[in-house]
């Protein structure tokens, strides 16, 4: 602790009396950033998540959907990411993760990724514009670890899987740094998703919800009905109401049915009688905006017993920020700082100048006194 402690006073004490050491310091961190984003971090994805097949075109896109392949919802969820993608002109990238036994080491692993790479040339052929599509399969002991190294190798901003592997899948939770969708889907998803069901609770997580429906909207031309379970006293609900009627208007939503559902006991049971009105339907459910779990237990409620093909969406508050975007934001700024340090410069010297002065006054006068 105390070599610490002094380590840590003495770089106080260089950045203050060496002005240079800032320059070194930012220097140092930025090698050190440069070296794990394009050495060490894709070496550990080799070595976790070896690389069985890639194909995708060159030109890359800014915003970037990355769909986990399950061959059982592939189609169903492939209509979905490729709606978001549209709307955002962004690309989508098909990631499928063959599990090798923890027994058998990924060195070892000849002729596992046939099975992967099977499924996704079946799933190729059954698709429209599967050619403008991102393909990856990769081999691991752990899926999440495959997905979380993909994702961040990839900058992805939106991920969709499957609910059932995401709901307690805390590694996956906690780690992200993207959007994420997980799918729990019916048979009779290509009707249900001509009608979608909005259940909006205040937060980001139903805000990102009407940008999902207005995406499914724009191409799908999706009949859209937001349900808002009043649950708090007026001034707040007229607050939410605002709040919709703004994020409706930022996404030029055309006008479209908005309805309220009161209970003086179990607001569940009056949303899911609300949501029996049509018979076909995609359910839009928010995360929640419980602290201490990812999903609430409302929103788990309302899906087990709703019935309906469902998607449970949660908001990353930086889910924009990722490398590249950092760098196109920081060049420009490296440019102020130089003139931001050149004042540092200048004022240090003023003071340093200031302080050799006074010392040679008293010099002299100490001359003249003798």
């Amino acid at each position: 602790i105390l070599g610490i402690l002094t380590a840590a006073g003495l770089s106080i004490y260089l950045l203050f009396t060496h002005p240079e050491s800032w320059i070194i310091a930012i220097i140092w961190i930025a090698i050190g950033f440069i070296i794990y984003k394009f050495y060490t971090s894709k070496k550990e994805l080799e070595h976790n998540a070896p690389l069985v097949f890639t194909q995708g075109p060159k030109l890359r896109k800014k915003y970037r959907v990355l769909m986990m392949f399950d061959k059982r919802t592939a189609e169903r969820m492939y209509k979905m990411a490729k709606a978001i993608a549209k709307d955002k002109d962004g690309e989508i990238t098909v990631l499928d993760v063959v599990n090798v036994p923890r027994q058998t080491p990924l060195s070892l692993t000849h002729g596992f990724g046939n099975k992967g790479l099977k499924a996704i040339e079946e799933f190729k052929r059954e698709i429209t514009g599967s050619l403008r599509n991102r393909y990856l399969v990769r081999l691991a002991h752990d899926p999440t670890e495959a997905i979380l190294q993909t994702a961040e190798e990839q900058d992805i901003n939106t991920l969709f899987i499957d609910f059932d592997f995401l709901k307690n899948n805390r590694k996956l939770l906690s780690l992200t740094t993207c959007d994420i969708i997980g799918v729990r889907l019916r048979k009779t998803f290509d009707d249900d998703i001509n009608n979608i069901i909005v259940a909006y609770d205040k937060g980001r997580h139903s805000d990102l919800g009407l940008e999902i429906a207005n995406s499914f909207q724009k191409v799908e031309q999706s009949k859209i009905r937001i349900i808002r379970g009043v649950v708090e006293n007026s001034k707040e609900e007229t607050q939410i109401v605002n709040r919709i009627n703004e994020k409706m208007f930022e996404l030029e939503l055309p006008k479209i049915q908005f309805e309220k559902v009161y209970s003086d006991s179990n607001i569940i049971t009056e949303l899911l009688s609300n949501f029996k009105k049509e018979k076909n339907a995609l359910l839009i459910l928010g995360a929640g905006n419980q602290t201490d779990a990812a999903f609430s237990p409302k929103t788990l409620s309302i899906l087990d017993k709703s019935g309906k093909s469902a998607i449970i969406v949660r908001n990353h508050r930086f889910s924009e920020v990722h490398v590249r975007s950092f760098a196109n934001f920081i060049i420009p700024k490296i440019i102020q700082v130089k003139f931001i340090y050149q004042i540092y410069v200048n004022i240090m010297q003023k003071i340093y100048s200031m302080k050799a002065k006074s010392h040679k006054k008293r010099d002299d006068d100490d001359y003249f006194d003798n």
